[in-house]
């Protein structure tokens, strides 16, 4: 399966040398502009990948989700066939393309992402040792059975209306949805990894979050910002700068 994802490299120069670099991923829509991160990238030194996971943003002519169903809503009857069995392979499939660049230092290499992004950091961390540090803001995907429970606004409400519409597959719908649930691959994360919590979020409730943060070994660094809803109208550079100029 091909999926597109654009690379971009800060010209410091030959002298420079290998430079680290992070992998960004997008949210949920998918399309979360590559321009949203240059910052890293000529800003701060760091090679940067966004990777578009199949059926998503730059990679949606190439495949796409069958028709009447979403990417939560996929395959929820066998985890062979669950999107993101597929969208955590993709990621892991950039961070081989960024291990396979000159220009980039293999052993220092981030992941970083926002709400669907923050899950796809989460997994991305959790499953490749090559990580070596990760931030994941409002990190959507985790706690699902929380998740179904709690959230008012966002996609789980997809779930919430595939559970009202087929209550008699919710129990093995969720049994499949833990297979890549980040809050049962958490342990696996050996990167420091930084995470985000808003306290006002309805989409990602910090509920389904802070189990996650709990369960992860490693160094790992926690905001919590009262009144924050979800998205990236808080301040949140300023984090990824520290951490991953810290790690990287």
């Amino acid at each position: 399966m091909r999926f597109r994802a654009y690379l971009c490299i800060p010209r410091l120069g030959p002298e420079a040398g290998p430079l680290p670099a992070v992998m960004c991923t997008p949210g949920y829509g998918g399309d979360t502009p590559h321009t949203s991160w240059w910052g890293l990238c000529y800003d701060k030194g760091f090679c940067l990948l966004v990777t578009y996971p199949r059926g998503q943003g730059e990679s949606a002519e190439l495949w796409s989700v069958p028709e009447g169903l979403t990417k939560l809503t996929m395959g929820l009857d066998d985890p062979a066939e669950q999107y993101y069995r597929a969208g955590y392979a993709d990621c892991l499939r950039g961070i081989d393309f960024l291990c396979s660049r000159e220009e980039v230092d293999a052993g220092r290499i981030g992941v970083l992402g926002l709400s669907q992004g923050g899950g796809l950091t989460l997994a991305t961390a959790a499953l490749d040792d090559r990580v070596r540090a990760a931030v994941a803001h409002e990190p959507f995907l985790c706690n699902y059975p929380v998740a179904v429970a709690t959230a008012t606004t966002g996609p789980y409400l997809e779930l919430t209306a595939w559970f009202d519409k087929h209550p008699e597959r919710r129990e093995r719908a969720l049994e499949t949805l833990a297979w890549f649930d980040p809050v049962n691959l958490a342990q696996l994360i050996e990167c420091p990894t930084f995470l985000s919590i808003g306290l006002a979020d309805t989409t990602c409730p910090p509920e389904t979050i802070r189990p996650v943060y709990d369960r992860i070994p490693a160094f790992k660094g926690l905001i919590e910002i009262p009144g924050a809803g979800h998205g990236w109208e808080y301040d949140y550079r300023h984090f990824d700068d520290l951490w991953l100029r810290r790690f990287l």
